[in-house]
């Protein structure tokens, strides 16, 4: 049985925010929203410009194509769910995703190396949140490296690689993990600060990022 779509009920909208309340939303429900409400406001807002926000109940779910087509909107959570599903692609998508003080969780669907790579920047405000789920379906493992020069983490891509491990890699600022450990790494010219995390069961590894 699917999830049930979100009806126009569930969805608000507050100064270029297009918020998404309890329901299943994909990429054509969201397009329509987001006409719909460029029609009806006395101000309309671009696209380019609006926030997209993911409340508690909400499961938004879009594939690597229809985002880099799409690829101008701010996305951010606060409590919902957003699903990242794998496309075929030749190009590299570049995501920008706000945490607010809700959380949520976003899932990462197979991370088999097929061609298309999503790069998530993940931005949290310097107010606290709550717990924040990765979920990295279809994987055996999952890393982190901390560059201590930059101050940023990124999960799934080495600092001095090409590629992430899968189909896509997260870019947050800051060391959420306190990754302090160095680790030799093969194609890198110094041991890097490197943290591991091996799935538990059905080839799903969940990072749980604290608040």
């Amino acid at each position: 049985m699917g999830r049930r779509y979100g009806s126009a009920t569930a969805v608000s909208y507050s100064e270029g925010q297009v918020i998404f309340g309890a329901g299943h939303f994909d990429m054509a429900t969201i397009r329509s929203v987001l006409a719909r409400s460029h029609r009806e406001s006395s101000q309309p807002h671009p696209d380019h410009l609006r926030s997209i926000l993911a409340c508690p109940g909400a499961w938004l779910s879009m594939n690597l194509s229809e985002l880099h087509g799409w690829n101008h909107g701010l996305l951010g959570l606060d409590g919902g769910t957003i699903v990242f599903n794998h496309a075929i692609s030749e190009t590299v998508t570049i995501l920008p995703v706000e945490i607010r003080p809700g959380g949520g969780s976003l899932i990462f669907n197979d991370a088999a190396k097929r061609g298309g790579t999503l790069l998530v920047h993940l931005m949290r405000p310097r107010q606290s949140h709550d717990c924040v789920q990765l979920v990295f379906q279809n994987c055996a493992r999952q890393f982190a490296c901390y560059d201590p020069m930059m101050d940023m983490t990124l999960v799934g891509l080495v600092p001095d690689g090409d590629k992430p491990d899968g189909w896509t890699a997260v870019r947050l600022n800051g060391n959420p993990w306190r990754i302090d450990h160095p680790v030799a790494s093969e194609g890198a010219r110094a041991p890097i600060l490197k943290r591991e995390w091996q799935a538990v069961e059905h080839d799903t590894v969940i990072l749980r990022l604290p608040a």
